[in-house]
C-alpha cells in the first residue's frame, strides 16, 4: 500500500530539482520562482497573480487568465487577468472555450480561435482586443476534481507547442494546491464568521430573555405601580447603563408623569407635567416610534430643558409604551449611554424595544388592577354607607323634630339660641349623610342657596374650632369679601371640614400626637368670582402624590384615610363651575385655592 505524500514536501522536492536544472533551461528558473512563491507568506490573490505573471512569461504569451469554479459549480469567475484594463469575467460553465473545458475536463490548444465555434468574439469587440491563439487547460485537485480553468492567449512567436502544454500543466498542478488551500481557508473563515454571528445572535437573545426574566421576577412582588416602575428602572440601568432611565405615563387632560432614575441614585424622581414636554412628550403627542437625540443639538437642548433632564444627552432613545388596545399609555426613555458603547446600537435598540413591550404590559396590568380595585372599593363603600347612613338618619331626623319643639317653648332666649345651633348642626349631619351616599353611588346634587359671606365666616370659625381643640394651632378665618354668593352651603362646610382635618393631620407630630402651626381660611374675590384660600404650616403634599391627590380613594401616608376628602373638594369645585388648585406655601406648607363664580352655572 503506497504512503500518501505531503503536498508541501512535493513542492520542496520540485524546487530542489528545478534549482539544479535551471542552468540547463532558463524557463525552469521561472518555474523555480513560482514554486518558491508558493511557500512565501503572501495573500491568496497576490500568490495567484504571481503565478499568472509567471505563466505569461513562461509561455511567451500576450496575456493569461485564471478562472475559478463557483461553489455551486455553475459559473467560472476570472480572479486574475494580465494586460491593460481587463475587467472581471463571469461565464456559465459550458459556454465559450473556458466554459467548455470546465464542463468536459478536456484541454484545448487552438491556433485560430475565430475558426472555433465555441469562441465568443464579443469579448474582443468590447475590449478592443484581437484573440488569435489560445492554450486552455482545466485545473485539477489531487483527487481529480476540477477547481478552475487557465488560459494563455496569443503566443508571441508562432503557436503554443506541446512543451508549452506540459509546462502549463506542471505549473497549474502546483497552483492547484494554493487554490484549494485558499478555498479551504475561505470556507473556514466563512464558517467562523457564521459561528460568530450565531454566537452574537444567541448572546443577544440570552440578553433579551435575561432582561425579561428579571423584569417579570422583580415586578411580581411589587405592591403598587410606583414600586413596579422603580424596580423596572433599576433593571434597565443594570442592563443598559445610562445617565437617566425614565418611564413616563400619559395623564388625562394632556399632562404626563415622569418617573426618573439617575445613574448612581437609589431612589427615583417623580415629576408631574401639565403638558406633553421634552423627548417623552414628543413621543406621546406625535405617536413616533422612537426619537433619537444627538442629531440636532439645538432641538435636543430645548427638549432636554422642557423635560428637566438637567443636561443635553449626546445619545438617547425614547420609545412609546402601547396598551393592550394599541393606545399610547406612556414612553420609555434612556439618555446618555454609558460603558464602552457610547451610543445605542441596533442590538440595544432591539433590546429596548423588547423591554418597552414588557414594561407596557406591566403598566397595563397594574392600571387594570387599580381600576378594578377602585370599582370594588366604590361598590363596597356605597353598600356600607347605605346601611350606616340609613341607620343614623332616622334618629337624627327625630332629634331635629324635638329641637323644633324646644324652640317653641318659653324657656328663655338662651334655650332658643342653643336650639337653633343644634338644629343647624343636625341639618348639616343629615345633609352630609346624603352627600356621602350620593358620592359613593356616583350621583351629584347641588342645593344652591343665598349665603351671606360675613355669616359664612362665623360658621366656618365655629366649624373649625373643635377640630383644633387640644392642639397648638392658631386658627384664623378672614372674610375680605362680606358680600353675597349663591352656593351649596352644606357642601362647602363639608369641604372646609375636610381641608381643616387634613391640615391638622399634616401638622401633627407623630411622637406627641399634637398639631402645631397656623391654619388660615381666607374668603376673597376677584373679577371672576369667589376665591377661598386654605393655608397650613405642614410639610405640603409630596410631589409623587400631587398628580392624583384629587382622585377618589387616593391616599398618601394615612393609615386610616379613605381617600375621599380631596376628591369631594374637587367635586364641589366642578359642581359649581370652578376649579381647585394646589401650590406650596412660601416658607413651607400647603395652600389650596378654591375658585368659584358667585352664581353657579345653571344645568340645562
Amino acid at each position: 500500500m503506497s504512503q500518501r505524500r505531503n503536498p508541501a514536501r512535493d513542492i520542496s522536492e520540485t524546487g530542489e530539482f528545478l534549482a539544479r536544472s535551471s542552468s540547463i533551461d532558463p524557463r525552469l528558473g521561472i518555474v523555480l520562482r513560482i514554486a518558491r512563491s508558493m511557500s512565501a507568506p503572501m495573500a491568496e490573490h497576490e500568490l495567484l497573480e504571481t503565478i499568472m505573471r509567471g505563466v505569461t512569461e513562461l509561455l511567451d504569451a500576450e496575456r493569461s487568465s485564471l478562472f475559478l469554479l463557483s461553489d455551486d459549480g455553475r459559473y467560472l469567475r476570472s480572479t486574475v487577468a494580465q494586460g491593460d484594463d481587463v475587467k472581471e469575467i463571469q461565464l456559465p460553465v459550458g459556454e465559450g472555450i473556458a466554459g467548455w473545458v470546465a464542463h468536459t475536463g478536456r484541454d484545448l490548444n487552438i491556433r485560430d480561435v475565430y475558426l472555433d465555434p465555441r469562441f465568443d468574439p464579443d469579448w474582443d469587440r468590447k475590449n478592443s482586443f484581437r484573440t488569435r491563439s489560445m492554450l486552455c487547460q482545466a485545473i485539477r485537485h489531487r483527487d481529480g476534481t476540477i477547481v478552475g480553468v487557465v488560459q494563455a492567449i496569443n503566443k508571441k512567436s508562432g503557436y503554443f507547442s506541446l512543451d508549452d502544454e506540459m509546462m502549463m500543466r506542471t505549473i497549474m498542478a502546483m497552483a492547484a494546491i494554493a487554490i484549494v488551500n485558499g478555498q479551504l481557508t475561505h470556507s473556514l473563515l466563512m464558517r467562523n464568521m457564521q459561528l460568530q454571528q450565531a454566537r452574537a445572535s444567541l448572546e443577544e437573545r440570552v440578553r433579551e430573555i435575561d432582561l425579561l426574566y428579571q423584569i417579570e421576577r422583580e415586578v411580581a412582588g411589587a405592591l403598587s405601580l410606583e414600586a413596579a416602575i422603580e424596580l423596572l428602572l433599576h433593571e434597565l440601568q443594570r442592563a443598559l447603563p445610562c445617565d437617566v432611565a425614565q418611564v413616563t405615563l400619559a395623564l388625562r387632560g394632556g399632562g404626563m408623569l415622569s418617573h426618573r432614575l439617575r445613574m448612581g441614585d437609589a431612589e427615583i424622581e417623580t415629576i408631574a407635567f401639565d403638558r406633553r414636554a421634552g423627548f417623552a412628550g414628543r413621543v406621546l403627542a406625535a405617536g413616533l416610534e422612537r426619537a433619537v437625540c444627538g442629531g440636532d443639538r439645538e432641538s435636543d437642548a430645548e427638549l432636554a430643558t422642557d423635560e428637566g433632564l438637567g443636561f443635553v444627552p449626546s445619545t438617547g432613545l425614547t420609545m412609546p409604551l402601547e396598551g393592550g388596545d394599541g393606545e399610547i399609555i406612556g414612553a420609555l426613555g434612556l439618555y446618555g449611554r454609558k460603558d464602552d458603547a457610547g451610543c445605542f446600537d441596533e442590538a440595544d435598540i432591539k433590546l429596548i424595544s423588547v423591554a418597552a413591550s414588557s414594561v407596557a404590559r406591566v403598566i397595563t396590568r397594574f392600571l387594570a388592577r387599580e381600576e378594578e380595585e377602585r370599582q370594588d372599593r366604590m361598590a363596597s363603600l356605597g353598600s356600607a354607607l347605605s346601611m350606616v347612613l340609613h341607620d343614623f338618619k332616622t334618629p337624627m331626623t327625630i332629634a331635629s323634630g324635638y329641637v323644633q319643639l324646644m324652640a317653641k317653648t318659653d324657656d328663655g332666649t338662651r334655650r332658643d339660641e342653643l336650639a337653633t345651633s343644634v338644629q343647624r348642626q343636625l341639618e348639616r349631619v343629615v345633609h352630609m349623610s346624603r352627600e356621602v351616599l350620593d358620592f359613593a353611588r356616583g350621583r351629584s346634587e347641588v342645593l344652591v342657596q343665598k349665603v351671606m359671606l360675613a355669616e359664612l365666616r362665623n360658621e366656618l370659625a365655629e366649624l373649625c374650632e373643635p377640630i383644633f381643640t387640644g392642639h397648638d394651632v392658631v386658627l384664623e378665618v378672614v372674610a375680605n369679601d362680606r358680600g353675597v354668593a349663591r352656593l351649596d352651603r352644606f357642601m362647602l362646610l363639608r369641604v372646609v371640614q375636610n381641608l381643616a382635618r387634613n391640615a391638622r393631620e399634616a401638622m401633627t407630630d407623630p411622637e406627641t400626637g399634637r398639631a402645631t402651626g397656623h391654619f388660615t381660611v381666607t374668603i376673597d374675590s376677584d373679577e371672576q368670582g369667589l376665591v377661598l384660600r386654605f393655608v397650613d404650616d405642614g410639610p405640603g403634599v409630596p410631589p409623587a402624590f400631587r398628580h392624583r391627590m384629587f382622585e377618589a380613594f387616593a391616599t398618601h401616608g394615612k393609615k386610616d384615610g379613605t381617600g375621599l376628602g380631596l376628591a369631594m373638594v374637587r367635586r364641589f369645585a366642578d359642581s359649581h363651575g370652578g376649579k381647585v388648585a394646589y401650590q406650596d406655601s412660601p416658607g413651607g406648607g400647603a395652600t389650596f385655592v378654591l375658585r368659584i363664580p358667585r352664581e353657579p352655572p345653571t344645568k340645562s
